[in-house]
């Protein structure tokens, strides 16, 4: 695939950017209004989307606008971006299979290729879409080196989720709560309440596994 490097030098933090995800074949289907760059460096992009303004082409065009916090985590070099919804019970993953990102016109702009992956507190992760991924794929053709890239970075991100590491990590997320605390985008008030909801999910798990533990010592 192509190994071209973009430049995003002139992307700076404190910037409000606009974000397009696009088609295969070039159909711009859905855009993303003003979300603050909070963090940028030579591997990733993250950003802000409280009340970022969302439209899709399909549908009204007006969108609706982000209500819960949100961090949205764009690595360079990976064929996938998440979003992290903050709310009260934990943190709400969202990943998209997509192309890495450009820049240009003070847009991020990527390739979406329907696939998605779902965390949710208390729930699974799970892959999604899979009927929309097949349907493109043949409709639009998508080369065999292409699916074979996105069906290895579905594996990084399995291998992810179940190591805790990036943005499936808590301490990763509470360094991003801390800059949007110091930025006043956000309350103490919300980085107690994801402290209080990951200590309960913690809590549950060490029962669960000393349940276990003494249901096999009794063996």
């Amino acid at each position: 695939m192509n190994k071209l490097k973009w430049d995003f030098s002139k992307l700076k933090i404190g910037q409000m950017v606009n974000v397009q995800a696009y088609k295969h074949d070039g159909y711009l289907y859905r855009q993303w209004f003003d979300a603050k760059v909070v963090f940028h460096n030579k591997r990733h992009i993250v950003l802000s989307l409280k009340h970022t303004r969302v439209a899709e082409h399909e549908k009204d065009v007006n969108g609706w606008k982000y209500t819960d916090n949100a961090l949205w985590f764009l690595p360079k070099d990976s064929y996938y971006n998440g979003i992290v919804l903050l709310r009260d019970n934990g943190a709400y993953h969202y990943i998209n299979m997509a192309s890495k990102p450009i820049f240009e016109d003070n847009t991020i702009k990527f390739i979406d290729y329907d696939l998605d992956v779902k965390c949710y507190p208390d729930k699974d992760l799970q892959i999604v879409d899979r009927e929309e991924f097949a349907f493109h794929s043949k409709k639009l053709e998508y080369p065999l080196q292409l699916k074979n890239i996105l069906y290895e970075e579905l594996k990084n991100i399995i291998t992810m989720y179940n190591d805790y590491r990036y943005f499936f990590s808590d301490d990763v997320i509470i360094y991003y709560l801390e800059i949007l605390l110091k930025d006043k985008l956000i309350s103490e008030k919300l980085i107690e309440k994801f402290l209080q909801a990951n200590q309960r999910k913690n809590n549950e798990e060490i029962a669960m596994f000393s349940r276990l533990s003494k249901r096999y010592s009794k063996r």
